[in-house]
């Protein structure tokens, strides 16, 4: 697999892009192409993928669309509502009130031999950790659940201290050598969490 992060969203949000044999990826749209080289910009994308709605997250998503419009945009079905609803998105906490127009599924749709959907609510109702696998290499994008030393708030709209405890319990059951790619911050691995972080 061939990944590289952009890190250059609102709020250092983290978008990432994803080579692999099932497909190429956009995981997380948070940051505007305008803001890219024409080197930097894929030639092809497959499907969008995101971890949340968080407005922070799919800062993008309606300009990625414009430039790969055969590319369909999955989330949890629990956050689909937040596309168009600046309270569910939290952009009406932080910035201005933000709506999205790109049409999305629901990722419990998207079937890919080489991807494990895990529902990981407390963020927000939709937080999804996306576990992809070839071979040896194991890599999970974690979105704003699990952070490097961290985890994500629980504070907005549809979080839940109780569910992200309970999310944390599926994920100290994974693999510790998994590579972790959050929506903030660096990468590390489900073992190194395990010793560092205190949510575990």
């Amino acid at each position: 697999m061939n990944l590289k992060c952009v890190p250059y969203g609102p709020l250092a949000s983290n978008m990432y892009f994803l080579n692999t044999r099932s497909g190429s990826f956009i995981v997380d749209p948070s940051v505007d192409p305008d803001r890219l080289s024409k080197e930097q910009i894929p030639e092809k994308i497959d499907a969008i993928l995101v971890t949340h709605a968080h407005f922070d997250h799919i800062n993008a998503v309606d300009k990625w669309h414009e430039l790969f419009p055969s590319a369909p945009i999955y989330v949890s079905s629990k956050d689909i509502e937040a596309f168009t609803n600046p309270m569910a998105n939290g952009s009406m906490f932080f910035a201005e009130k933000c709506t999205y127009k790109a049409k999305v599924s629901d990722i419990a749709e998207l079937k890919l031999d080489n991807l494990k959907v895990i529902e990981t609510p407390g963020h927000s109702k939709g937080s999804v950790c996306l576990l992809f696998e070839e071979g040896e290499e194991k890599l999970m994008f974690t979105g704003d659940t699990l952070f490097a030393g961290s985890a994500g708030r629980t504070d907005l709209w549809g979080g839940s201290g109780k569910e992200l405890k309970e999310s944390f319990g599926k994920l100290k059951e994974l693999d510790p050598d998994i590579m972790v790619f959050p929506g903030h911050g660096p990468s590390s691995t489900i073992g190194e969490e395990l010793e560092v972080n205190p949510f575990f």
